[in-house]
């Protein structure tokens, strides 16, 4: 592969990424269309019902310029009729285009077995080209095509002496604010985020995305069994909107506060350990999201790292020592052992471990 093609799709990826954690369920694309080793036009896509990323790209120029250019695009273009918007195969045919060059194969098996005869019976030369930044980039979308269900990221800060609380949970901020702009920046580019009730009870969260420019709600899920999340929680008002997961046969007059309040509420299975998680991200995931950010205490953590559910955790490790009176993050040893952990990540005086459990 010659370094211009690595940079073109490098470059469709650095569109691609601009709208993650907003487009779900359909995939984040970039796109750019390139004549005479010049960047004619580019394009991203927005979000279910706008326009796909080889569509944005290629409506900025009339017919004639786009005939006999190279399309450069992150993902496989689409070539079926199932959907919002017409296939992206049928415009690359009727604007001319010569080549087609991606960097991902879509394991929608709708288009990784059609897309390319389509084009290459239309005359098209068609080429799927990988690198490692766009594969990564994929990888909770694949996920989700594979098990029903999102890609599952937890974050956790805890002090020197692994407590994540005061004495009886008592709220105490640990991480400095580069810390804190890190983690707004994983919540933007997750399609949603799933809490526990003891943490809305305890830190009362706004669980949105906060930077200097920017105030985004997000889709948020609440574990709480039995629906004791309190009406005046911060969540209500900052969420895009609100889900509760409580336990199946629960008392149905514990349900009318949250109904009155425009909350969904989704019966999960429960037994003695809590909640069914499986049974919960199943649901997120029919939802169309493919990648999902948990923000709760160690206890969350630990239950879907034992339960093999959790694929990622961020822990920060916070320059306090908090005592033995503090609430510990963890009661099971060795919920760290079975994964992979990565490079550092400096954040100011916080330092920010990244652990892997995800195998290709």
């Amino acid at each position: 592969m010659n370094k211009l093609t690595i940079d073109y799709l490098k470059q469709a990826l650095s569109l691609a990424e601009l709208h993650r954690g907003f487009c779900a369920p359909n995939p984040c694309v970039g796109a750019i269309v390139v004549k005479d080793k010049k960047i004619i036009a580019s394009g991203y896509h927005l979000g279910s019902s706008f326009p796909h990323a080889e569509a944005e790209a290629l409506n900025k120029i009339d017919s004639q310029l786009a005939k006999d250019a190279t399309l450069y695009v992150t993902l496989q273009p689409c070539c079926h009729t199932a959907k919002k918007t017409p296939p992206c195969t049928q415009l690359l045919i009727e604007k001319g285009i010569a080549k087609v060059i991606y960097g991902f194969r879509d394991p929608n098996p709708a288009v990784e077995n059609q897309t390319d005869i389509i084009l290459k019976q239309a005359g098209i030369s068609c080429t799927y080209h990988p690198i490692p930044e766009i594969d990564r980039f994929y990888t909770s979308y694949k996920f989700w095509w594979q098990h029903k269900r999102p890609f599952v990221t937890a974050k956790l800060a805890i002090s020197l002496d692994g407590k994540i609380a005061g004495q009886n949970g008592q709220r105490i901020q640990l991480t400095g604010e580069i810390a804190q702009h890190f983690t707004h920046q994983q919540r933007k580019k997750a399609d949603a985020l799933l809490t526990t009730v003891k943490t809305i009870c305890n830190d009362n969260p706004l669980l949105n995305v906060r930077t200097h420019t920017e105030n985004i709600a997000k889709p948020v899920y609440i574990l709480d069994s039995e629906l004791h999340t309190p009406l005046l929680a911060n969540v209500f008002n900052k969420a895009k909107n609100v889900t509760i997961f409580y336990k199946a046969g629960l008392d149905k007059k514990k349900h009318e506060k949250h109904i009155q309040n425009n909350v969904r509420l989704v019966p999960i299975k429960h037994s003695n350990q809590g909640l069914n998680l499986l049974e919960a991200l199943k649901q997120i995931g029919k939802d169309g999201y493919h990648d999902l950010w948990i923000e709760a205490g160690g206890h969350c953590l630990q239950s879907f790292a034992i339960n093999q559910l959790l694929q990622r955790a961020f822990i920060y490790v916070a320059p306090y020592w908090l005592g033995q009176t503090a609430q510990i993050a963890f009661t099971y040893p060795d919920v760290l052992s079975t994964s992979k952990s990565a490079s550092p990540i400096f954040l100011g005086p916080d330092v920010c471990f990244e652990f892997n459990w995800y195998t290709k």
